[in-house]
């Protein structure tokens, strides 16, 4: 039978019903991407082809000078670096406008062109990380910006325009709702017991241990009990902090070396899937917040929302959480 779960973080409802997987579109073999050339002429982010992306905005560098991480402006940015935020009401108070004033980047993560980030040496996602870090405080050092989020779609399924392993981080002139929502959610949590929800959420995984898929001595991976689809998975700091670009010294590598292992298992056990990548932080200025815990959120596309989905903002989970996990857990990947 299936079940109802509470996702505690997000506030959200879930059905579980493991049964669905034998309906068609077995959740074990989602659509591979394919591979392609470690160099495309064609492709903009590599390398050659610096002009057709346009010019460094932050790089790392080799020991032989060549790039190995860089960001550049998205040329089909969602937002204008240009001008100053206003807002209007319209339509006699039905609707509030903001002009789109805002900042939006692509982090190019390597410049070898099929290669995903699950098979990235670590020290290359720990340089993709500094990347993040660097861009992020700099988002927020620009007055115009309210609220940064840190994103990687991997494949077309999951909105990949290119091929080439990409990043992209978006600075918003207002707090969308749903991040509003989920302050608020946690907020009540903190105001009623005085504790944090995500480190509350956090012991108890590491307690039950069942959904727990690795960790290290600063983070922790697992599938959180109310999966929104399989193979979801949360990558919490042990130690609460509520802004990403505060880590404390050091611990950069061994996010890193968690992420690399996480995506690597997803990647093989998965044969390659497509997925999303969200990092979820407040920004520096709100680093002692109490009542929030950053967090990286991976999600292979394996699973499709629809009408019951939009009706409903419920999603069905045709895999249990504990044995999501557990695969995930105990496949060894390369």
């Amino acid at each position: 039978m299936s079940e109802i779960r509470h996702n505690r973080l997000t506030g959200e409802w879930v059905i579980i019903a493991p049964e669905r997987a034998h309906r068609g579109g077995n959740v074990d073999h989602p659509p591979a991407i394919p591979d392609g050339p470690a160099h495309l002429a064609t492709c903009p982010f590599c390398p050659g082809n610096e002009a057709v992306s346009g010019p460094d905005r932050y790089r790392i560098d080799g020991a032989d000078g060549q790039w190995l991480v860089r960001s550049v402006l998205n040329k089909f940015s969602a937002l204008s670096p240009k001008g100053e935020i206003a807002f209007r009401d319209e339509f006699g108070g039905l609707g509030e406008t903001v002009n789109g004033v805002g900042l939006h980047e692509v982090i190019v993560e390597t410049p070898r062109h099929d290669l995903a980030m699950g098979l990235f040496p670590v020290e290359q996602v720990r340089r993709v990380l500094e990347s993040y870090v660097h861009l992020f405080r700099e988002f927020y050092a620009d007055p115009r910006v309210r609220h940064v989020i840190v994103s990687k779609n991997h494949g077309a399924e999951a909105g990949a325009s290119q091929q080439h392993p990409h990043s992209q981080i978006v600075g918003l002139p207002i707090v969308p709702g749903q991040v509003i929502d989920r302050l608020d959610y946690a907020s009540r949590f903190f105001a009623e017991t005085g504790e944090c929800l995500a480190c509350s959420i956090l012991a108890q995984e590491l307690e039950q241990g069942t959904r727990v898929i690795a960790g290290n001595a600063d983070f922790v991976a697992f599938v959180p009990y109310g999966a929104l689809s399989p193979y979801h998975v949360w990558i919490f700091p042990r130690v609460h902090t509520a802004c990403f670009s505060e880590l404390p010294v050091g611990t950069l590598g061994t996010l890193a070396e968690l992420l690399r292992t996480v995506l690597a298992k997803i990647h093989g056990m998965l044969a390659n899937p497509p997925f999303n990548l969200v990092l979820r932080s407040l920004g520096p200025q709100e680093k002692g917040a109490a009542h929030f815990h950053w967090y990286i959120s991976i999600v292979p596309r394996v699973n499709k929302a629809a009408g019951f989905e939009l009706g409903t903002g419920m999603y069905i989970n045709p895999s249990l959480p504990e044995v999501s996990a557990r695969q995930l857990r105990e496949f060894h990947a390369a």
